[in-house]
């Protein structure tokens, strides 16, 4: 079914496996045992047994191990939900209600559901909808935090872009996407020879037990230390470009069924899995550009909206009864002092390089049409739209990409750091049933 399917992938979500407990509107229990301790925050047993729960019940049992593997994965897990939540609150990043039910609503339309419905659905499955509105809240939260934190981070150069974009020209019937498995073996920051060639033994241990036929997704929720272990290490559908540089170079000649690895990173011993290939036929991507011009009046103390809109209104009237032509109108009144001397001509440019307002009304117009005075960030405009064509933007779309690939990957990369640094510097203690022997 397929919001099952959605909902699964929002509580395991791709980036962070989040999940928030399934009793938050039970009745209160006399006692709730701690499963770990992440600074000065608890991370509670009954959360740990619901997402055991809910795991078990969506997943194929043939890629789970036993109950006392896979709780410690999820304890894991939850210890890095704690972590970037805790970041979240000290930068003071906050995700409104509205853009929660916006998120929501989003996610029933593309469901073929109403919320109301939605709202059934959950409740067969056995889940409040606070519970999943607190989900959801926490999946965006991370989200931001994540980019927050990690965009900072992240450089890409223009020669990075154009070297790739070229690449992507030169060479689209080897822009191949991988469907991909992944196992992280984690080495600590400072570790030991005995630390590294204990997780290298681990590694090859486990590289040799997926070659004879054991399932990597199992595998993979067992021993994994990255956010895909309890998806069974799937990454999905990835483009070797935006992949890590040391993955792609591994998986540029792979085979379907291959297993890669162990692959040494900043962070660990990596062990991949080629789940399917495929490639892009070249082809030639069609743009849209437009030739317009404007008159801009801008407001300040002195001249109100309501001042510049008449403005605009009385000029318009001008240029339709031939009193006066547009250029000279925007040589007279424009304060766009770059088009201005050119008769307010903007040149030929790509709808999205312009303000929401003054896009939305350029794309409604008719060739030699003129707008009614349209508010932008700038100020008041009156627009018309001399002419529209159609070009070939594959190089355009080809940079486009290539930013893309390039910022996923650093991405990927950056965040894979930045999850230890902050691990690191954490006080973390799991106990009870979670803790390791």
């Amino acid at each position: 079914m397929k919001l099952l399917k959605l909902f699964i992938a929002l509580s395991l979500s791709i980036n962070l496996g989040i999940m928030m407990p399934l009793s938050a509107n039970a009745a209160p229990k006399v006692v709730e045992q701690v499963a770990a301790i992440v600074n000065n925050n608890v991370i509670l047993e009954s959360d740990v047994n619901d997402m055991l729960k809910t795991i078990k019940a969506s997943a194929d049992p043939k890629n789970l191990p036993n109950d006392k593997v896979l709780r410690q994965q999820i304890i894991e897990r939850l210890i890095i939900e704690n972590l970037i939540l805790q970041k979240a609150a000290k930068a003071k990043i906050k995700v409104s209600d509205n853009e929660v039910t916006n998120a929501i609503s989003r996610i029933a339309a593309e469901n073929g559901m109403t919320i109301d419905q939605l709202r059934s659905r959950l409740s067969t499955m056995g889940i409040s909808y606070s519970s999943y509105r607190e989900r959801i809240h926490n999946d965006m939260l991370i989200e931001e935090t994540r980019m927050h934190e990690i965009r900072p981070r992240i450089k890409v150069s223009n020669r990075e872009i154009e070297n790739l974009a070229k690449n992507i020209a030169r060479q689209p019937t080897n822009n191949i996407d991988v469907k991909i498995s992944h196992i992280l073996i984690s080495i600590p920051e400072k570790a030991s020879k005995q630390q590294i060639d204990n997780a290298t033994n681990q590694a090859q241990d486990i590289i040799n037990r997926a070659k004879k036929g054991e399932s990597f997704a199992k595998l993979a929720t067992s021993y994994s230390n990255d956010d895909f272990a309890l998806k069974g290490g799937n990454m999905g559908w990835r483009k070797l470009n935006e992949l890590p540089t040391i993955f792609e170079e591994r998986l540029v000649r792979a085979e379907k069924g291959n297993i890669i690895g162990p692959i040494r990173s900043g962070v660990g011993l990596h062990i991949l899995k080629v789940d399917d290939t495929r490639s892009e036929a070249p082809k030639t991507i069609k743009i849209q550009e437009v030739d317009a011009r404007h008159i801009l009046i801008k407001t300040n103390v002195l001249v109100t909206d309501k001042t510049a809109k008449q403005k605009l209104t009385d000029i318009r009237k001008s240029i339709i009864n031939g009193t006066i032509a547009f250029e000279a109108a925007a040589k007279i009144n424009s304060e766009d002092t770059g088009s201005a001397g050119k008769g307010g001509n903007l040149g030929w440019n790509r709808p999205e390089v312009y303000d929401n307002n003054f896009r939305n009304a350029l794309t409604h117009l008719k060739k030699g049409e003129i707008s009614q005075p349209i508010k932008s960030s700038y100020g008041w405009h009156l627009i018309q739209l001399i002419d529209t064509r159609q070009v070939d933007g594959t190089n355009t779309m080809n940079k486009d990409q290539a930013y893309r690939l390039i910022f996923n990957r650093k991405f990927s990369e950056e965040y894979q750091v930045w999850l230890q640094e902050i691990k690191g510097d954490a006080y973390i203690k799991i106990t009870g049933e979670g803790k390791h022997e």
